[in-house]
């Protein structure tokens, strides 16, 4: 899969995933302020691996506070200032001198929180999560659900649980079958503690995407 062209998921799919609003998600697409490409048809995926990444970057600067204009601002000052289209998906955005650009263009966020601690706590965020393999990145933690990765090498770009590579869909559907936590912790030979998270976890996402929607 080419993580620059090849789109892996839709919207609705990739808001979900990443708990935010989908509508906050399309407007960042219509401003291009992440990367897509033409769908196939209604529905169908528009957003690249590379898309996705960029969005989980742009969802943390909207946790940090700033305005949508202030991130589609920060999102095209970031490429001009590295010369990359793809530059918020670059293991460099994981220093804290380049994560500081994107705090620059928005002075106001900073009397809400010390300056350092949101430079400090965004960078963590990206180097927890974002997993690069030289310049590209290669796969993103959902750290909301646990121990579960978006990897395009694997579950067709669905989130999987680790260590078992098992689509977190399918354990979903079995628990949403009523099978039990310890049964399902078998079939696939994870730990229990982790069925429950990545159970707990998902129904709170879904929770807060649907009334976000």
């Amino acid at each position: 899969m080419d993580i620059y062209q090849d789109p892996m998921l839709n919207v609705r799919d990739a808001a979900r995933y990443l708990v935010i609003p989908p509508t906050t998600l399309h407007a960042w697409r219509r401003d291009e302020a992440i990367h897509s490409v033409t769908p196939g048809g209604r529905g169908w995926p528009t957003l690249p691996f590379a898309a996705v990444v960029e969005a989980f970057v742009l969802r943390q600067l909207r946790e940090a506070g700033f305005t949508r204009r202030r991130i589609a601002e920060a999102a095209a000052g970031i490429r001009r200032e590295f010369d990359d289209d793809y530059a918020l998906a670059r293991p460099g955005i994981g220093f804290e001198d380049h994560v500081e650009i994107f705090f620059r263009v928005d002075a106001d966020i900073y009397r809400a929180k010390d300056r350092q601690q949101i430079i400090t706590e965004t960078v963590r965020t990206f180097r927890e999560c974002i997993q690069w393999s030289g310049n590209d990145p290669q796969r993103l933690k959902l750290a909301r659900f646990g121990n579960v990765y978006l990897d395009p090498r694997f579950g067709w770009g669905r989130p999987i649980a680790e260590p078992s590579r098992v689509a977190a869909q399918t354990i979903m559907d079995m628990w949403y079958a009523g099978e039990s936590v310890e049964r399902i912790a078998y079939e696939y030979d994870m730990p229990t503690d982790a069925v429950n998270d990545l159970v707990r976890a998902w129904g709170q996402a879904s929770e807060a995407y649907i009334e976000a929607a």
